[in-house]
């Protein structure tokens, strides 16, 4: 049995009383919580390895419930498209990401992309993600190796691929079936770190058919999915345009909305009415505030939270520094409404860790420090310029705390980070391995070679 005990560090537990201890300890045997409390109530265990935290802060592992870890071999290309005078998002994906970027993802940049992303997000103190695989020209087998990224260094995933109907019939049906297949392979394993759901892209990619076949297939596992939805205002127009019908309505009258249904970005919901149809069928929400705003869309999330719908935050993949994500989905709601009240600092930071297990219906097992919990720990330095108490602590991590704070990352009781050093994964090699793919990606598309 594995022991570890944590000591002597500021705790912010992210519970449902927002307890944060002082001088603090954190015992765990195996991957489990088993005592949390101030260090003279926990004091020591016999056979323990020991971490001292003093001058740390100890926070929940945190949880980004939207990404594509892939993409990591598709930053900072040569060209971005965005060059072209009549630039619009749904033009620049059809006639630039899709052809030249998701439809040349193979499985090599899969495996390449996701671990050299899941390294950016461990160091951001990310120790769980929901990514969403694309690259249809990648199946079937697409997921065995963003699977075995993610085995390989050690975080812990809800992992899906994204089915689509913009290239066939029999292409849909394959996407289908790589996350039904998937699903059925880590439920009959003993590691259980990784989990999947059924991904699919969006309305205007998808038949009315192909949706209601996901969500048939969700109800016969018992599975979660989820989906792009709204990051555009053309979605607005294409639902409209063949079913008279607003995208949100459109999906609750197929009979598409659960509370099993995670829906990444909506950025141009219709505020009057959805956010009441999203509590009604408890939709969660997945606010992907720094890649919607490179691209830039505004969302907004307050409707949807005045509504009671469970929000968190993700990444989106090019994305990966959760402070930043944080920090930014405060800055545009406060800058829209003109009101520095607004996304208080506890809030965005539960939208990171506790709402964002809710997300994920995983809420029973991650999101905050109690015990019965899993050991997803984060420590981080302290280098404030003032002391750091229970009062300020959470505007602290918010407002202050940055990638370069994140010193110790556990994950299911495996330190994976320790003193700012990868103990699980060669970081040389995983970069190295994605600058590769991604030159021979540059290499197809005729960009610029280094």
């Amino acid at each position: 049995m594995e022991k570890l005990l944590i000591k002597n560090g500021l705790i912010v537990t992210m519970d449902a009383e927002s307890r944060i201890i002082r001088n603090g300890s954190i015992y765990i045997e195996d991957n489990i919580i088993k005592e949390i409390g101030p260090d003279s109530e926990i004091g020591n265990k016999e056979g323990a390895k020991e971490i001292d935290a003093h001058d740390k802060l100890i926070i929940p592992g945190m949880i980004s419930c939207h990404n594509h870890l892939y993409s990591a071999v598709v930053r900072s290309i040569p060209y971005s498209g965005f060059e072209s005078p009549d630039f619009s998002f749904v033009s620049w994906m059809d006639r630039f990401w899709l052809p030249l970027l998701e439809d040349r993802v193979d499985q090599q940049i899969m495996y390449a992309g996701t671990r050299a992303n899941v390294l950016d997000h461990l160091r951001s103190g990310i120790t769980t993600t929901a990514d969403t695989a694309e690259g249809s020209y990648a199946l079937p087998g697409a997921l065995d190796a963003v699977d075995q990224a993610c085995i390989e260094t050690g975080i812990r995933a809800v992992l899906s691929f994204e089915t689509t109907g913009r290239i066939s019939e029999q292409n849909a049906a394959m996407g289908l079936q790589e996350n039904i297949n998937f699903i059925k392979k880590t439920r009959a394993r003993e590691y259980d770190r990784i989990m999947g759901r059924i991904g699919v892209h969006t309305t205007y990619t998808c038949s009315t058919e192909l949706l209601q076949e996901v969500k048939k297939a969700a109800d016969e596992l018992n599975a979660g999915y989820m989906m792009h939805h709204l990051d555009d205002r053309y979605h607005h127009m294409d639902t409209c345009l063949r079913f008279g019908k607003r995208p949100t309505r459109y999906l609750a009258d197929i009979g598409f909305l659960s509370p099993n249904l995670v829906l990444f970005h909506c950025s141009y919901i219709d505020q009057w009415q959805d956010p009441e149809i999203f509590k009604e069928f408890d939709v969660k929400v997945a606010h992907n505030a720094e890649s919607n705003a490179i691209f830039s869309f505004w969302p907004d999330m307050m409707h949807l939270l005045k509504a009671g719908v469970t929000v968190g935050l993700g990444t989106d993949g090019q994305t990966f520094n959760y402070f930043e994500v944080m920090r930014t989905a405060q800055m545009i709601h406060r800058i829209k409404y003109e009101n520095p009240e607004l996304m208080k600092d506890d809030l965005v930071l539960r939208m990171a860790t506790s709402e964002a297990a809710k997300v994920l219906q995983l809420e029973d097992q991650i999101g905050s420090l109690e015990v019965g919990k899993k050991a997803d720990i984060v420590l981080l330095n302290d280098r404030s310029t003032v002391p750091i108490f229970d009062v300020n602590a959470i505007n602290y991590i918010v407002n202050t705390s940055e990638r370069l704070d994140v010193n110790t990352v556990i994950v299911d009781g495996e330190i994976l980070l320790q003193d700012g050093e990868f103990i699980k994964a060669d970081q040389q090699e995983i970069y190295a391995r994605s600058k590769e793919e991604a030159v021979k990606l540059w290499e197809k598309n005729d960009w610029p070679l280094p």
